[in-house]
């Protein structure tokens, strides 16, 4: 019998590759689906943080899908399942005290419960019970790093997470408003704890109703105003307007006794002596000093009287020194009188509301040609010089780095200098009568730091600033957002530095007092504290927002509030200036009237936050932690009511632009219909009805300033015609709270050798 054919042997399998190729997946999508889709940063929480500020209804997160060859590095499913609620056997632990309420990954997920009984295991690698057990391996990792975040936030975890300290929902970013950028610090943005406000005015707006027509014609006449103050400025003419002797000695004597205390930039005996000098001889004077002159005689008139009656001719004097600054030849600029005009022009551009919101750029050449002076070096490095020009150098620096820092403030923007930049030593504590021509650094120089001088206010200041530094550099920084821990740290040097400064400023007032050589009044007491309070409100208001949804942020909030509390009362919107005009309180009252800059922006910001707070306590929204005591809402309501009058008070003072007071009188409506009890729609008319009202006030204050400043009443009339006539005028409420007196001076061809006369009033928006 034949063998059977054997087989051929089958061909061995091609081996395995030793380490096959991974297949790439995308990273699961944990931002809602409307975040994404709009591709902006997303919390994460239920519902999203951008989604509630946008008012969308839903907030709906995709299904995340783990592969299952990532769960053999996990908890076993059986864990994860225990981990569950889906085992109602099972007690659920205690929830913490402090838990915030997570935001679900899945918030539509059915889960299906256990699998149970013989054929449970073979069904263990069903697609869905895989699906589900991955969900929710996912899901307590998510939960352990919400609970790690609650329970301690702190810088070292959130660079472990990958996650910012305050999560990207709590930082304000910057708002772009007529081509400009205004970082975390600006007030603009305080404004928008206020939505309610700004949506029923932009209403009001787009149906055309009374207050669109109120706030139209003030518009309207407010821009006639300022054309008719304007006056012809021409190179030939520079210095040829200075009013008569004892007008001139009292606008002096505003300046020196006022600013010239807090931040010091003329040498006091010397421009006395020049002062005298000039009026000998009025041609014989140098345009350097009459250029200074001038500039004082400005910052003085915003405490000539109580509605600034001098504001035009105030004006007139700040565009004359900065066509003189442009003159050529620029080389015969650089002394240290032009850099001292150059102080005294942002200080008068600020305070008399000539391009105050354009100051920071102001100050940017300022500091850039003190710097090209070597300002920023201690003169000892500079070879030898008197003690004179050494300690005035040194006051100049002093005040440069404060105009810089608080124009930063205002603008929302770095302020481009850190302290490693300059090596420049704080002035020494004399008295103006003692700097003389002996060597600088020979011997010891000044009075021990309790003794006060001319310039022991500065001094106090000057103190702060590297902290201040920091701060402002870390708020306007744009590339992430500050741990929560470094507010912190921050906002506990800050409050030593404040506390620091009040308790100084008051032992050397108490000190001074009955010396002739020096006066520390309420005045310079006020303003020096308004420059650090301040802070408070820039370091804090990045985080406000989130304070009201999350108590951790409750302190920011807090802190906010009393720091405004702290400055309406320096402002005496808590209570009356005292009557004594030696005390120096009825100066600073008359600026923050009368003036612009920081003497209208802080105040501004401040008053939101105490509003935001008024509206959300009768809202009951908003309670104390019971920790700390409450504020009564009398107090803040009296605030706001005193607020209210404030703002009238400047429109009555020449200030053209009375959104600031529609928008007061809006938030005080609204917390009055809230006391009420009124429901929504009562609650918008009440809102509605307060705006206008306070527009037809407004209108009517401008036309007794009009009417002051002898603008002939039917061509007021007229103007108001025309506006009012302009299809569809524009009243952007965002975009209108520049609040600036000019759009800007522009010199044409022939300005220079006085052939072509420039009016500021012809370079305004139309």
């Amino acid at each position: 019998m034949a063998a059977p054919a054997t087989p051929a042997p089958a061909p061995a399998p091609a081996p395995a590759p030793a380490n096959p190729p991974e297949k790439k997946r995308r990273r699961p999508a944990l931002a809602c689906e409307q975040c994404r889709r709009r591709k902006i940063r997303c919390d994460r929480n239920f519902p999203c943080g951008r989604c509630t500020k946008a008012r969308i209804a839903s907030c709906t997160y995709a299904p995340t899908h783990v592969p299952a060859s990532k769960t053999t590095k996990r908890p076993s499913p059986a864990r994860a399942w225990d981990l569950s609620s889906a085992n109602p056997s099972q007690p659920r632990p205690a929830k913490p005290a402090e838990t915030v309420k997570p935001a679900p990954l899945l918030p539509n997920l059915h889960v299906q419960p256990a699998p149970s009984g013989p054929g449970s295991k073979a069904r263990s690698g069903s697609g869905s019970e895989s699906s589900n057990v991955d969900w929710l391996v996912a899901r307590v990792h998510e939960l352990e790093k919400k609970l790690a975040n609650v329970v301690h936030i702190s810088e070292k975890q959130d660079k472990a997470s990958g996650q910012p300290g305050l999560g990207p929902a709590a930082r304000l970013t910057g708002t772009v408003s007529k081509t400009r950028y205004f970082g975390s610090s600006h007030w603009i943005h305080a404004t928008e704890l206020l939505p309610t406000e700004f949506a029923l005015l932009g209403r009001a707006e787009a149906e055309k109703t009374d207050l669109y027509h109120a706030l139209v014609k003030c518009k309207a006449l407010g821009r006639r105003i300022k054309q008719n103050r304007c006056r012809p400025v021409s190179s030939e003419n520079i210095g040829k307007q200075i009013p008569p002797r004892d007008v001139a000695d009292q606008l002096i004597n505003n300046y020196l006794r006022t600013f010239e205390g807090v931040l010091r930039i003329v040498h006091v005996p010397t421009f006395r002596a020049d002062y005298e000098r000039y009026w000998q001889n009025p041609g014989a004077a140098n345009d350097a000093f009459v250029m200074q002159m001038q500039l004082c005689l400005a910052l003085g008139a915003t405490l000539y009287d109580e509605y600034f009656t001098m504001r035009p001719t105030a004006m007139q004097w700040i565009y004359e020194a900065q066509l003189w600054l442009m003159l050529p030849p620029e080389k015969g600029r650089m002394t240290i009188p032009s850099i001292q005009i150059m102080c005294l022009l942002v200080l008068a551009k600020s305070t008399c509301g000539i391009g105050q919101d354009l100051t920071w750029i102001t100050t940017g050449a300022l500091l850039r040609k003190a710097i090209f002076m070597g300002l920023h070096r201690d003169p000892k490095h500079l070879g030898k010089m008197t003690t004179f020009r050494a300690e005035v150098r040194r006051r100049l620096w002093a005040t440069i780095l404060e105009f810089n820092l608080q124009s930063s403030f205002e603008a929302g923007g770095p302020p481009l200098l850190s302290k490693l930049d300059y090596d420049t030593q704080p002035p020494a504590n004399i008295d103006d009568e003692q700097l003389g021509d002996e060597t600088d650094g020979e011997g010891a120089l000044g009075e021990p730091a309790e003794v006060p001088t001319q310039t022991s206010v500065q001094l106090a200041i000057l103190k702060s600033l590297p902290l201040r530094l920091d701060l402002l550099r870390n708020t306007n920084d744009f590339r992430d957002s500050q741990p929560y821990d470094e507010i912190l740290r921050l906002n506990s040097e800050l409050t030593k530095a404040c506390r620091g400064l009040s308790q100084k400023l008051s032992s050397l007032r108490s000190m001074a007092c009955g010396l002739m050589r020096v006066r520390i009044t309420t005045f310079h007491v006020s303003m020096a504290e308004m420059l650090l309070y301040r802070c408070f409100h820039a370091l804090h208001q990045t985080v406000i927002a989130k304070s009201f949804d999350d108590h951790r942020f409750y302190f920011s909030r807090r802190m906010c509030l009393d720091s405004a509390l702290k400055l309406a009362r320096l402002w005496g919107l808590s209570g009356p200036f005292p009557a004594s005009p030696e005390d120096g309180a009825a100066d600073f009252g008359r600026v923050v009237t009368n003036g612009t800059g920081m003497f209208r922006y802080i105040p501004t910001q401040a008053l939101c936050f105490i509003a935001v707070e008024l509206i959300h306590q009768k809202r009951s929204q908003s309670r104390s932690l019971g920790y700390l005591p409450s504020v009564g809402d009398s107090d803040l309501r009296s605030c706001l009511a005193a607020a209210q009058t404030w703002t009238i008070d400047r429109v009555r003072a020449g200030e053209t632009n009375g959104k600031g007071h529609c928008f007061a009188a809006a938030a005080l409506g609204h917390a009055d219909a809230l006391s009420a009890g009124l429901d929504e729609k009562q609650v918008d008319e009440a809102i509605l009805c307060a705006a206008t009202d306070s527009a037809v006030r407004c209108l009517q204050a401008l036309k007794e300033v009009a009417k002051r400043e002898g603008l002939p009443a039917d061509e007021a009339e007229h103007e108001m015609a025309d506006m009012e006539g302009t299809a569809d005028m524009q009243l952007d409420w965002m975009e209108d709270w520049a609040w600036d007196d000019t759009a800007g001076l522009s010199w044409p061809q022939g300005t220079f050798d006085g052939t072509a006369p420039v009016v500021p009033g012809q370079f305004l928006d139309q």
